[in-house]
C-alpha cells in the first residue's frame, strides 16, 4: 500500500532489551512504502548485532554505525539520509501502532500540512496514561507571525512541542527551514530545541487524537536526565531561539512570550538543582552561582523583558524551601511560591 515514501529514523544506543519489540512494530505497519533507517550511535550492547539481523531480514532497513555522538547526531544522521517525502523518528525503547504511518501520513497530506502530532500512551512496569488534544484543538491549523508573537508558549504546549517522536513531519519543509537536531549530547531538550525552532517558521499542523504512539518510561532514562546539565542547557537552547526570531525578524512583541518561556526553563532547572541531593551548605551556594549566571545571562540577552530585579523577586531560596518542606506544610509554600511567580508574570506581560 501507498506510493510515497515515508523514512522512519530510529536512534539507537545500548537498549537490546527492547530493539526488538521496536523494531518489529515498524516492520509490521499496514503502510509498506518506508525506508527503516536505523542509526546505532556507537552501542557496547548486542544492539548492533541486533540491527545486522533486521538489515538481512529486511530490504527497507538501512543501517548506519557511527561513534556515540548523541540522540541529536543519531536523529540528524538519519535525517540527512533520509529519501522519504515525509519522515518519523522513533525512540528505540518505544513501539508504535500497526497502522500509525498509514493514519499519520493520510492526516498530513489530506489536510497538506508540515506536521502531524498524535496522541500517545506513555506506560511504565506500573502505569500507562494517554496524552491528547483538548475539544477545542482543530486540525489542520496555520500557524501565522502574529500567533508566535502572542501566544508562542500556549501553541508549544497545545501541539506538544517539547517531543519529535510522536510526529511526522514534510520533509521538504524541515530541509527549507534549516533547523536540525543539534543538542549536544551532556545537555537535555534535544526535542525541544527541534520543534520550538520550527514553530518559528509558521508551520501548518495538522492533529490525530488517537494513541498512535506508545513511550516507555523507564527508571534509567530518569537517572541519564538527572546527570545532564539542565540550567545551561536551557540557557543554550533559549539562546538558540532568540537567534532564530533575529534571523527571521519578529517584531519586540514576542519578547514576552520569549520571556514566559525563559521563566519556565528556569523553574525546571532550578527543581533540577535541588534535585541533585547536595547538602544544605552545597545547595545554597549552588543556588548562589544559578542566580549570578542567570543574572549574566539576562544582561546579555535584552529580547528578555526581564530584569536582575525581576530576577530578585522570583525567589529561588523560596523555591527550594518548597522543595524541602514537610508536606504539611507544602501547600502553604505552594500559594506563596504561586504568587510570586504571577507577579513575576505579570510584570513581564506589561
Amino acid at each position: 500500500m501507498g506510493k510515497v515514501l515515508i523514512s522512519l529514523i530510529v536512534p539507537i544506543y545500548n537498549v537490546e532489551k527492547y530493539l526488538k519489540v521496536c523494531l518489529e512494530s515498524i516492520i509490521k505497519q499496514t503502510y509498506n512504502n518506508i525506508e527503516i533507517i536505523l542509526v546505532n550511535d556507537g552501542s557496547t550492547d548486542s544492539s548492533f548485532q541486533i540491527c545486522k539481523y533486521y538489515e538481512e531480514y529486511d530490504s527497507r532497513v538501512i543501517l548506519i554505525d557511527k561513534k556515540n555522538e548523541g540522540l541529536s547526531s543519531a536523529r540528524q544522521a538519519g535525517i540527512n539520509k533520509a529519501k522519504g517525502e515525509f519522515f518519523c523518528t522513533v525512540d528505540s525503547d518505544d513501539y508504535i501502532e500497526k497502522d500509525f504511518v498509514e493514519k499519520m501520513y493520510t492526516q498530513i497530506s489530506k489536510e497538506e500540512s508540515d506536521i502531524c502530532v498524535c496522541a500517545t500512551r506513555q506506560y511504565s512496569k506500573n502505569s500507562s496514561k494517554i496524552y491528547g488534544f483538548t475539544q477545542d484543538v482543530k486540525s489542520p491549523v496555520d500557524i501565522t507571525l502574529e500567533d508566535i508573537e502572542t501566544i508562542y508558549n500556549i501553541l508549544l504546549g497545545r501541539y506538544h512541542m517539547s517531543d519529535s517522536w510522536n510526529k511526522i513531519y514534510r520533509t521538504d519543509f524541515v530541509k527549507n527551514t534549516e533547523v536540525e537536531f543539534s543538542l549536544s549530547k551532556e545537555y537535555n531538550g534535544t526535542d525541544l530545541l527541534f520543534n520550538h525552532l520550527l514553530l518559528l517558521h509558521l508551520p501548518k499542523i495538522s492533529i490525530i487524537n488517537e494513541p498512535l504512539y506508545n513511550y516507555q518510561i523507564l527508571e534509567n532514562s530518569r537517572v541519564r536526565r538527572k546527570n545532564k546539565q539542565l540550567q545551561k542547557g536551557f540557557m543554550i537552547i533559549i539562546s538558540r531561539i532568540i537567534k532564530e526570531v533575529e534571523t527571521l525578524k519578529y517584531s519586540k512583541l514576542i519578547n514576552n512570550q520569549l520571556s514566559c518561556l525563559y521563566v519556565n526553563f528556569l523553574r525546571a532547572a532550578a527543581q533540577d538543582v535541588f534535585n541533585s541531593g547536595i547538602n544544605s551548605k552545597e545547595l545554597k551556594h549552588k543556588f548562589n552561582e544559578f542566580q549570578m549566571e542567570n543574572r549574566k545571562f539576562l544582561i546579555d540577552n535584552p529580547r528578555l523583558s526581564l530584569t536582575t530585579k525581576h530576577m530578585d523577586t522570583f525567589s529561588l531560596k523560596l523555591f527550594c524551601h518548597f522543595l524541602n518542606a514537610e508536606s504539611s506544610m507544602k501547600l502553604i509554600n505552594y500559594f506563596i511560591l504561586r504568587q510570586r511567580t504571577l507577579k513575576l508574570l505579570g510584570k513581564i506581560q506589561k
